[in-house]
């Protein structure tokens, strides 16, 4: 079914493209998300909003909606006791080694922009793929952000209006009407 590739003179003189390797441009240390401490205070603020709609879904026999809530608070706590590990980027010839493990070559990013969130500046790069649709690193204390994105700019172009999504500003403005801290 597969055949099995080959290499012969013919092949070798018809490759338009020689491969080479790729050289390293940018490289950093960097934790693997954003992380903030949150009060005992913030749980049980949250805690409570959650059984609100927990015994609202309860009322209305809408078990799985109690699943999800509880699930969504565990996943919270999680996100917000648990330390994020420190990870490298890099950024190459070839694309950016995400946490070294993951190669997203030029090919499959779109473009990028540099923002600052909780203090800190953030890389974010939208894929061809829906999935992930876009990924973010953050960017170390020893890297200069300006020369990050003149190498970056070489091979992307600069998204000068990223579109937020929709439920960050749903969630801002529910956020800034409930006070959980």
């Amino acid at each position: 079914m597969f055949k099995k590739f080959v290499p012969t003179k013919e092949n070798q003189e018809n490759k338009e493209e020689v491969l080479k390797p790729s050289k390293e441009l940018i490289k950093w240390e960097a934790p693997e998300r954003l992380f903030k401490t949150k009060s005992r205070e913030y749980y049980r603020r949250l805690a409570v909003i959650i059984i609100f709609f927990s015994l609202l879904a309860i009322i209305t026999k809408d078990i799985p909606m109690v699943l999800i809530l509880g699930v969504s608070f565990f996943a919270v706590y999680v996100f917000h006791t648990i330390p994020p590990r420190k990870v490298t980027h890099q950024i190459t010839t070839r694309g950016v080694n995400y946490a070294s493990e993951y190669l997203y070559t030029w090919d499959k990013l779109v473009d990028f922009w540099i923002e600052e969130k909780e203090g800190k500046k953030v890389l974010n790069m939208t894929t061809v793929d829906a999935l992930p649709g876009r990924i973010t690193l953050i960017i170390g204390d020893s890297v200069d952000a300006k020369k990050l994105s003149k190498e970056i700019n070489n091979y992307l172009s600069i998204n000068e209006n990223p579109v937020k999504p929709v439920a960050n500003g749903l969630l801002a403005k529910i956020s800034s009407k409930i006070k959980l801290d």
